[in-house]
């Protein structure tokens, strides 16, 4: 919060907002495959362009916090980046020297749950796989996915 003498610019951003391009981009490639340690160590590491030695306790750290669960969204990977206390070390000791090598151009994979994978389902990997099975085109499928909401309404109201 900004007292009434301070404006937005007259606070370095360092000291007021994480790094969100760094975060984001980890956050992608963390998501860019399957959710191992081993995966996404080397996804990061061709990321930032080595191998860091945090990267491993880190993915450890993922893999733990999503263990049984859906796959996570995006942001929800930024979140736990952000909380993560190794990850905000590291970004403090090394904030000179972090920095993105090479983006990760290959689109995101859908991932079943382990219980799914022995479902008798086609495999779907992405969305536009989706649509294709579904015999829609990607516009249609976002409008049945309803991602602005407009369709919900609150149990018990009509």
């Amino acid at each position: 919060m900004l007292t009434q003498s301070q404006i937005r610019w007259s606070i370095s951003p360092s000291s007021t907002m994480p790094d969100p391009p760094l975060v984001t981009v980890l956050a992608r490639a963390i998501l860019a495959g399957e959710p191992t340690v081993e995966q996404i160590v080397a996804r990061c590491s061709r990321t930032l362009g080595r191998p860091w030695r945090w990267l491993r306790p880190l993915a450890q750290r993922y893999v733990e916090a999503v263990a049984g669960q859906t796959r996570p969204r995006r942001r929800d990977v930024v979140q736990f980046l952000l909380r993560d206390e190794g990850f905000g070390r590291a970004r403090s000791k090394y904030s000179g020297e972090l920095s993105v090598e090479q983006w990760l151009t290959e689109p995101q994979q859908m991932h079943p749950v382990a219980a799914a994978r022995t479902w008798d389902v086609p495999a779907i990997e992405s969305s536009g796989a989706l649509a294709d099975w579904l015999l829609l085109n990607p516009g249609e499928l976002d409008w049945f996915a309803d991602l602005r909401g407009l369709g919900y309404k609150k149990p018990g109201h009509s």
